[in-house]
């Protein structure tokens, strides 16, 4: 055992969770990082040199010295817990040297959003600012608006396919999102209208193109790198501090405040508990107005 490399398994591991565990290209990216991040700073290279002491310590020194929040360290731990089961079941180690290494309790901390003016700012600033062709402002505000009106995660933007999106039935095909669920997210009539002036301009660059939201001189679609040079584009622009996630959140919220009710929210975004949505309660300062003003003394 002590002449096997540690990386080999990694990789098979990795194998394993893609092929068996069928998880989608994001989770395994995610995996390899933290892998890859603990082979560095811990500098193993075979198998039998794992140990309780060193792993705890690896922990202990990203919590103290990196400042890993509490989420981060819970991150990592899943990672490599579950990878330490797989060598258990694959009979190439005997202990789980993590089964007795704590994890720090988590933050109680809401998810950051953008209010109904802050939302309607980042919008417009999608649109109105200087771009090279005119093409990116359409592109750019239809971007925005899939995470502000659909709550759409960002891989999930960035791999949205043209015959996915139906302007006739007003809906929106999330093909394999997060968990590899498929869902329908409906497409009201705001973003109707910005998908109808994008399509035109998409349509007059590359209409045989497969993917929805298109890259200017490449065969490929908007990526996430595009996606993010937007996000600090308009952060430098609207001076708010926000990421495509945010946007997801400030979706959640708006609909809320709209008065949408949770089990629908909760199918829009794809959550897998209705528990995962209802974090979004907290966050809505407007909905938390309107049932204070409910009190029968008021």
């Amino acid at each position: 055992m002590d002449y096997l490399k540690l990386e080999d398994f990694f990789n098979r591991y990795l194998q394993h969770c893609e092929v068996i565990r069928n998880y989608c290209k994001t989770t395994i990216y995610n995996y390899r990082v933290t892998f890859n991040l603990f082979l560095r700073e811990t500098r193993v290279t075979m198998l039998g040199e794992l140990n309780r002491d060193m792993l705890e310590q690896w922990f202990f020194n990203g919590r103290l010295k990196r400042k890993w929040s509490s989420v981060t360290f819970r991150h990592y731990y899943k990672h490599i817990n579950t990878f330490l089961k797989w060598l258990i079941k694959e009979g190439k180690l005997e202990v789980n040297y993590l089964s007795e290494v704590e994890k720090p309790r988590l933050e109680n901390r809401l998810p950051r959003t953008l209010s109904k003016d802050e939302s309607q700012l980042v919008l417009d600033a999608s649109f109105h600012s200087k771009y090279r062709y005119s093409f990116e402002k359409y592109r750019n505000r239809a971007v925005i608006a899939t995470m502000l009106f659909g709550g759409l995660r960002r891989y999930e933007v960035v791999n949205l396919k043209l015959n996915e999106i139906s302007l006739e039935n007003k809906t929106i095909f999330v093909n394999q999102g997060k968990g590899k669920k498929d869902r329908i997210v409906p497409i009201n009539g705001r973003l109707h209208s910005i998908y109808r002036e994008y399509l035109k301009e998409r349509n007059r660059i590359n209409p045989h193109s497969i993917y929805f939201f298109l890259s200017l001189g490449k065969a490929t679609g908007f990526g996430h790198k595009g996606i993010n040079k937007l996000m600090k584009k308009l952060r430098d622009i609207t001076k708010l501090n926000f990421s495509a996630h945010t946007l997801r959140h400030s979706f959640a919220t708006l609909m809320l405040e709209g008065g949408c009710d949770i089990y629908t929210l909760s199918k829009i975004m794809g959550h897998s508990k209705i528990t995962t949505t209802t974090i979004y309660l907290s966050c809505s300062k407007g909905q938390m107005t309107k049932s204070i003003e409910m009190h029968v003394l008021n």
